[in-house]
């Protein structure tokens, strides 16, 4: 089974702008492939957004299942779920990407001018993880994703100016998402003896070796 209990101490330190930004850059990249022929038929940030929904809902699910799993539960549905949160969350994380760089081409900013807010959002909410409140840190951060997400896609329909602000903030916690389940699954080889596929991160560089291999969204 899982160890939350050392995963969220694991979680609960200070991260690196390098740190975050490696896992960013590595989701962005991992998600890419779950968008696939739709990009040409979304133009439009508010349709990118809107695409991004049953993923964003499925990863709610499976973040609220996982903390509910008895500690007997067999240790392949527990990663089973965490490849389910890994896929949605880094499928997610590229539509909104792309959505936030539609919107800055047609209101003279970057997606990357962002990205340092982005990450802003993610180190304080890793940092104060904690898995004995209600609810668990990182269930709460799916749910606000999916707070946030719909904000955002509102935001757009009506031309506000915060949209990219409303985007930023769905990025942050879902970064903050992708960080959870990777040290998740790498403690849960750890424990079960399995290969080295996970990524292993250096705590203090954020050098990293990343498993490329695609997950289908579940």
């Amino acid at each position: 089974m899982i160890d939350l209990e050392a995963t969220y101490e694991q979680l609960a330190r200070p991260w690196t702008i390098e740190q975050l930004a490696a896992y960013y850059e590595e989701a962005n990249r991992r998600g890419e492939p779950a968008l696939g022929a739709e990009q040409n038929g979304l133009s439009r940030p508010i349709s990118l957004l809107a695409s991004a929904i049953p993923s964003c809902a499925s990863l709610s699910v499976a973040i609220h299942v996982l903390h509910a799993l008895p500690v007997t539960a067999d240790g392949e549905l527990a990663q089973r779920l965490l490849s389910t949160i890994e896929a949605n969350a880094a499928d997610v994380l590229h539509r909104c990407h792309r959505a936030l760089e539609l919107d800055g081409r047609a209101h003279g900013y970057s997606a990357g001018e962002w990205l340092p807010a982005v990450y802003d959002i993610t180190a304080p909410l890793l940092e104060a993880a904690r898995l004995h409140r209600e609810p668990p840190s990182v269930v709460e951060h799916a749910q606000d994703t999916v707070r946030w997400l719909s904000h955002a896609i509102i935001n757009l329909d009506q031309n506000a100016p915060d949209a990219s602000a409303a985007i930023a903030d769905t990025l942050g916690r879902l970064l903050a998402v992708y960080v959870f389940t990777d040290v998740a699954k790498k403690r849960l080889s750890c424990r079960s003896g399995g290969d080295s596929s996970v990524r292993e991160v250096d705590m203090d560089s954020g050098a990293a070796e990343v498993d490329h291999r695609d997950q289908r969204v579940g």
